[in-house]
């Protein structure tokens, strides 16, 4: 009996290190993937982004069934055409927001984060493939100053009392432009004095409007405050207004402003 049973834990082993072994052997490298463009590419090619960043990156926790539905529910869409994952993971973020399927929505902001991860750390440069200009056009051309990602563009506390305090704050993301602002959010746990995990990354363009997130609010707002030379004060003032109680990053995501509103109240 005692030999069966040491024979039985050593076979175990061995299939368990033979199981290790196998997975080691099949994760993506960096070569398989780097060439992929997020924003035109076939829904294999994605997938297999994603899986790359979830390998190599034990924070990106989220499923398989996560990666499946970036698909848009229209039924043209084709697993052997192109497509801007980047532009359609948004639009899916946009439609849980719709049916109030949040848990879907903080899955999703999953895979943004790891789009975003991908495009800036894994995969290739693709506008360095263009064309060499010669020195006499740079005249015609304007260089992209790269944003103060630095500067704070607005800031609020939410929670407090039993709940930790935690300090949002909105500044442009690296990859911002004048022409296309993208705010990047990141929460500070005043009791416990760290940055927690989560980075929001909201592009103002891609917001949908009449059913906007808190998050995506104060982000829409923070800059637009900036713009106006102003600091912490029109999301500041919708808090104070007593319409939300925020007392959680959860809140942040599950209720929801009309931006409509406050561009109608602030277009003079």
């Amino acid at each position: 009996m005692v030999i069966n049973d040491i024979r039985f834990r050593t076979h175990l082993n061995y299939q368990i290190q033979a199981q290790s072994e196998a997975l080691k052997e099949d994760k993506l490298d960096i070569s398989e993937v780097q060439d992929i463009d997020l924003r035109r590419c076939y829904f294999a090619d994605f997938k297999k982004a994603m899986e790359y960043i979830r390998e190599h990156n034990p924070d990106y926790s989220f499923s398989d069934f996560t990666i499946e539905a970036v698909k848009p529910a229209p039924a043209d869409f084709s697993e052997d055409k192109k497509y801007n994952f980047v532009e359609l993971t948004d639009y899916a973020k946009h439609t849980a927001i719709t049916i109030g399927n949040m848990a879907l929505f903080s899955e999703l902001q999953k895979i943004s984060s790891a789009e975003e991860k991908f495009n800036y750390k894994v995969a290739s440069h693709h506008e360095k493939k263009a064309t060499i200009k010669s020195f006499e056009d740079y005249n015609n051309y304007t260089i992209k100053q790269q944003p103060n990602t630095f500067e704070e563009l607005g800031s609020c506390v939410i929670g407090g009392g039993n709940l930790d305090p935690i300090k949002l704050t909105a500044t442009f993301h690296e990859s911002s432009t004048d022409n296309k602002p993208i705010i990047s959010i990141r929460a500070f746990s005043l009791s416990n004095n760290t940055y927690l995990d989560n980075r929001d990354i909201v592009d103002l363009d891609s917001i949908y409007k009449p059913n906007a997130s808190l998050m995506e609010t104060f982000a829409y707002m923070s800059y637009a405050d900036h713009k106006k030379n102003k600091f912490n004060y029109s999301f500041d003032k919708l808090l104070f207004s007593g319409s939300y109680e925020v007392d959680s990053l959860d809140d942040m995501y599950e209720l929801h402003y009309d931006l409509k509103t406050f561009d109608y109240l602030n277009q003079n």
